[in-house]
């Protein structure tokens, strides 16, 4: 199956076939992907590919690939020839036959079905009459009629098809779009036959079906006819609410504000605390996720629950787990052995605003290839096996990605209903090469090969729950409202072996809907802009000339304290005291003052005292006083004239600074450097 990504200015497309290595190519416009992939994507269905890379290197080389060539008129009537080349029915392949062709595998009493279907007919006992019945009726003047003659859901079923690309009606994208399965045969009436196939439906008058290559589509002359008045079908749409419906024991989390303030807390802690993770995964360890969890300034999305019982499932952390991961693909944090410590790009993002940096970091985390977040369903076994076992990541989540960008924002979404719309829209993917290699409980008997063990709700589902629970909401894009895992109405794997003693399948089962806000619009490309919203609070506060602010009547809501917090003192339950050397950090860390100010205003009745704005003008001015330049590295040496030796000589005194007798500076990019020109005067540098 091809899929189709935008990776910055470029465009890649790639194709994935069971059975054969994936194939990928990057264009510059979606147009020549297409153009590249549809034809490909139909030679791998069919087993027939040849790797034809080094010819059409070669071919580009002498063409030069230059971009005059794809001029927008060329472009269009070469995707419309690949498209005629790679329809799955066209008449000029001899795998893909056109209606007669076609007619020609059916059985006599079948065709005696579908004659029946047509407005005008007669019925012939010879196969060759009855296909010629056929044909004229729908490719002369009563194909019309025929199509008439269609329920609405048989109509929408022979549209999808029509102006598809290769003809192909995809089942399973059309039940999700219609709620409603397009069947081609009707259910067998006596209960003694429950495998026998039933009668032909009108249905089947239009699509039919491959025997080669085990999919369903309209014919090529069939479906040219067809489009000259078929109406092309809507798109896919999703349903929201504008407020969440009552259930007990829903917990609300707004992440927004959250999440810029998580975002510094991070970044210092990184800087300042040991936060270890493994050198090979990359994945913090139990020590780090439970340090971070205790600074989360709202805590986790559950609470940290010791463990009495070795074979009861945890929920375990889920922002604290997520985050060193975010910072690290997102390049701000790097492991130093088992250590994490920030980067040059960590360290610039402390002064940039904040949501310019969790923007960056949502687009880094689509493209990492760092980590899988299925591997965190931890009841579904065999992820790790040898070979390829799970497709690329990066690919999936590109998928989810491209729908959630889709969604509208500011309502509510039920989880159940985006995964309906990823599928309807035609964003799907798959989460396994080989669903036999995944597993609960035992290799052999809870295998996912099984039919219905494998649904997408199982897999395709609980990547979707993974991405947006614990990453989506960790950066602040999509306030969630969830249940207790146990407390989901998530039924699906009840019927798989081996899940007796689980109450849940994964620990993101209990994420029930979602709501794109004013920082996953901007993220998510629906807005150019962001401003920071400040919280509204039903409270009087006073602001005293003494810096001191003091809660008159009502309480704040948790985004307002934290929006205190960051900038005051807490002196009591109802009194803070602005702090100057507080107002440096928070103003480093990339938080804007006047949001503080913006706050201020709108809950004291009267304007602000001089000394609290000049308080917030001087403190605006002061934390640029100073810039933060490349870090550098201490050398202690043996004696001042090793050390004068190193300052003078002209193959080091470029690289490193004098500050004391003995101590020399170096920075630390160009440590290895000084390190080789030192090694060149006969002198070792230890550590």
């Amino acid at each position: 199956m091809a899929s189709f990504s935008k990776r910055g200015k470029h465009w890649r497309a790639q194709i994935r076939t069971k059975g054969q290595d994936p194939i990928s190519r990057t264009f510059d416009t979606k147009t020549q992907a297409q153009i590249w992939a549809l034809p490909v994507d139909n030679e791998m269905d069919h087993g027939i590919y040849i790797n034809r890379s080094e010819a059409e290197r070669t071919t580009l080389e002498i063409l030069g690939r230059s971009c005059h060539v794809w001029r927008s008129g060329q472009a269009l009537m070469q995707l419309h020839q690949a498209k005629s080349r790679s329809c799955p029915f066209h008449p000029r392949s001899p795998m893909y036959p056109n209606l007669r062709d076609t007619l020609a595998n059916f059985c006599v009493d079948d065709l005696k079905q579908l004659v029946a279907f047509l407005p005008t007919f007669q019925l012939g006992t010879r196969k060759e009459e009855l296909i010629t019945a056929i044909c004229n009726g729908l490719l002369g003047d009563g194909l019309a009629a025929a199509w008439q003659a269609l329920t609405d859901q048989q109509q929408s079923a022979v549209a999808e098809a029509t102006h598809d690309f290769t003809g192909r009606h995809h089942a399973a994208q059309f039940e999700a779009k219609y709620r409603h399965i397009a069947c081609l045969r009707e259910k067998h009436k006596r209960k003694d036959y429950p495998d026998s196939e039933g009668r032909l439906t009108r249905l089947a008058l239009f699509i039919y079906p491959d025997r080669r290559s085990s999919t369903t589509g309209i014919p090529p002359d069939l479906q040219a006819r067809l489009r000259n008045f078929v109406p092309k079908p809507c798109a896919a749409s999703i349903l929201s609410q504008p407020t969440l419906p009552d259930r007990a024991g829903l917990m609300q989390r707004q992440t927004e504000q959250h999440a810029l303030h998580e975002l510094a807390v991070l970044l210092r802690s990184v800087e300042t605390e040991r936060l270890s993770v493994s050198d090979k995964t990359a994945v913090p360890s139990s020590a780090a996720t439970r340090l971070i969890g205790t600074k989360l300034p709202a805590g986790d999305f559950y609470p940290l629950v010791e463990k009495t019982d070795k074979y009861a499932q945890e929920i375990g952390p889920i922002k604290a787990f997520a985050w060193p991961m975010l910072l690290q693909a997102g390049k701000l944090a790097q492991r130093n052995g088992t250590r994490l410590a920030l980067t040059p790009a960590g360290i610039k993002a402390r002064a940039t605003p904040p949501a310019e940096v969790l923007r960056n970091l949502w687009d880094k985390w689509v493209d990492t290839g760092l980590f899988d977040e299925f591997s965190r369903v931890d009841a579904i076994k065999g992820q790790g096996g040898s070979g390829r076992v799970m497709t690329a990541a990066d690919d999936r989540r590109e998928q989810v990605n491209i729908a959630l960008s889709e969604c509208p924002s500011g309502v509510w979404i039920d989880i159940e209903e985006f995964s309906r719309f990823v599928r309807a829209a035609g964003y799907t993917f798959e989460v396994t090469q080989d669903p036999w290699r995944l597993y609960l409980g035992d290799r052999q008997y809870g295998a996912l090969g099984y039919a219905g063990f494998h649904d997408w709700s199982i897999l395709q589902g609980r990547f979707i729950r993974a991405l947006l629970f614990e990453y989506a909401a960790t950066l602040g894009l999509i306030d969630v409202a969830y249940v207790h895992p146990k407390d989901a109405d998530l039924r699906d794997f009840r019927r798989l072996w081996g899940v007796d003693e689980l109450d849940y399948l994964s620990r993101y089962d209990g994420l029930c809907h979602f709501r794109i806000n004013a920082l996953g619009a901007f993220v998510l490309g629906q807005t150019n802009s962001y401003q920071p919203q400040t919280p509204a609070s039903a409270v009087a506060l006073l602001v005293l000339p003494s810096l001191s602010i003091q809660l008159m009547h009502g309480s704040l809501t948790p985004d307002a304290a934290l929006l205190l917090e960051t900038w005051a003192e807490p002196m009591s339950d109802s009194s803070w005291q602005l702090d100057r050397q507080r107002t440096m950090a928070a103003i480093e860390s990339g938080h804007d003052i006047q949001t503080l100010r913006t706050f201020l205003q709108g809950q004291h009745s009267q304007p602000l005292p001089d000394t609290v704005a000049s308080f917030i003008n001087r403190c605006a001015q002061d934390a640029t006083a100073l810039k933060l330049g490349a870090s550098a590295v201490l050398i202690e040496c043996r004696d001042a004239t090793t050390a004068q030796l190193l300052a003078e000589h002209k193959q080091t005194r470029k690289l490193c600074l004098r500050a004391a007798d003995q101590t020399l500076v170096v920075r630390a990019e160009q440590l290895e450097k000084f390190r080789a020109a030192v090694r060149g005067l006969g002198l070792g540098l230890m550590g």
